[in-house]
């Protein structure tokens, strides 16, 4: 795009003689002129009404900003403010004008476009959302003295670098699950304020005042007693706390008010059965096994097994041969042996029609439906779902508690959006560095 500079000035012949010596500038550096010559036109806007001045506030790669599109932002920013705004605002603006103008130019040649039907959408959402239809929309930002047309082509803008962001972000960022840990445990104060836990509490006692190999030999202790009961029957652990010289306590329902920071960090990442790491306080070193737990935001789904066999939709006589391989299973024949021969579904037919535990909710509503209500081990009718004719008998229900499994998908989600957006972050400033950008304010 060339570059135009664009001085328009109308001054009075009045006024002439009082603003002369300003433009005496011959002698500052160009960076000097520059600034000199936005300060003057901040005068000239105090001064005279009659003056109307743009010119290019920064060069970046083939593009410009403008002084008038910094100008019209800070006037926004401080509609309310009594006083100027201070000039420090105006650099952070530009160099915000600048940056947007970076990744326009990179979305644009990675192929990105933005047609005048993804950007009516996108302007009549913003209307809705304001309660205002589309006329009513264009008089009102007329009132803000806001141009409909420079608002619109903003959009657009604003849409080239969501869609920039959506793609690079795309990608997967990678976490481990010593991250997700670290987070549920850093954050496990909050989020178990009201959690109830009963546990058993194994503590190998190590008081203050030991020597340095002492406490290192007690900690080694502690670890080996944790390996070795793990997995082990309850009753030969006595024999295991009695080698160690270790103690066994039932410590009952306890809370976060019972409980020390350290403890509930190390119960925040167990499941029911399972052995924490060795804890330290001051009464030496414990291993908590979690019996079960209680209150705060419980995550408990239903699950079912079940099996069946699918007649597919595209047979005409689906519902006649469902009604025939119903009876064969209530006449006695296998219901695993008719799955393989008949089953359309071949992923569950080799393993007889059974499926694995699963949420009713996510079959196919009319096939959940039965699910649900279905006594355990009855054959039902035939059900007509999109896929086709099924015969189905639920085997075992259960329930069971995915709070913790919860908890560590929203910690892994947290720390995903956190790494993408410092990813991003760097990218941005890849494409900064890469750019050439000159200052002409």
């Amino acid at each position: 795009m060339a570059l135009v500079q664009v001085v328009k000035l109308r001054i009075k012949y009045t006024d002439m003689m009082t603003i002369k010596h300003k433009f005496e500038m011959t002698f500052l550096t160009s960076k000097q002129m520059g600034t000199a010559l936005f300060a003057l036109f901040l005068t000239f806007s105090a001064q005279a009404k009659e003056v109307s001045l743009d010119r290019i506030a920064a060069v970046v790669n083939d593009d410009v900003v403008m002084l008038s599109e910094v100008r019209d932002i800070v006037a926004r920013l401080s509609r309310n403010k009594s006083t100027a705004p201070p000039q420090e605002v105006y650099k952070k603006v530009l160099d915000k004008l600048i940056m947007e103008k970076i990744q326009m130019q990179r979305a644009k040649d990675l192929g990105i476009k933005i047609d005048n039907a993804a950007l009516n959408r996108a302007v009549l959402s913003i209307a809705k959302q304001n309660k205002l239809n589309l006329d009513q929309f264009r008089v009102a930002l007329a009132r803000e003295g806001i141009d409909y047309k420079k608002f619109r082509e903003s959009i657009r803008d604003k849409l080239y670098i969501e869609s920039l962001r959506k793609r690079q972000q795309g990608r997967n960022a990678k976490i481990s699950e010593i991250e997700v840990d670290d987070l549920i445990k850093d954050e496990s104060l909050q989020l178990n304020q009201s959690v109830q836990y009963h546990i058993k509490d194994i503590l190998i006692p190590a008081p203050n005042g030991l020597t340095v190999p002492q406490f290192n030999n007690k900690l080694a202790q502690a670890q080996q007693l944790r390996k070795h009961l793990i997995g082990k029957p309850e009753p030969s652990v006595a024999s295991l706390l009695k080698k160690y010289g270790a103690s066994l306590k039932d410590s009952g329902w306890q809370g976060s008010k019972e409980l020390n920071p350290a403890k509930i960090r190390a119960l925040s990442l167990l499941e029911p059965g399972e052995l924490s790491n060795v804890v330290r306080d001051p009464a030496g070193f414990h291993i908590l096994k979690l019996i079960e737990q209680r209150g705060g935001d419980r995550k408990i789904r239903k699950l079912a097994r079940v099996r069946h066999i699918l007649i597919p939709a595209s047979d005409p006589k689906g519902r006649l041969k469902a009604i025939l391989l119903r009876n064969k299973i209530l006449a006695g024949e296998s219901f695993a042996k008719l799955a393989k021969d008949n089953s359309a579904d071949t992923g569950s037919a080799q393993n007889g029609g059974e499926l694995d535990f699963t949420s009713p909710d996510s079959f196919v509503p009319p096939f959940a439906a039965a699910v649900k209500s279905l006594p355990l081990n009855t054959l039902s009718q035939p059900i007509k779902t999109r896929f086709g004719w099924h015969i189905l008998e639920v085997l075992e229900r259960k329930t069971t508690d995915t709070t913790r499994e919860a908890l560590k998908e929203k910690a892994g989600s947290l720390i995903t959006d956190k790494k993408k957006s410092e990813e991003y972050k760097n990218w941005l400033q890849g494409l900064r560095d890469q750019a050439y950008v000159e200052y002409r304010i």
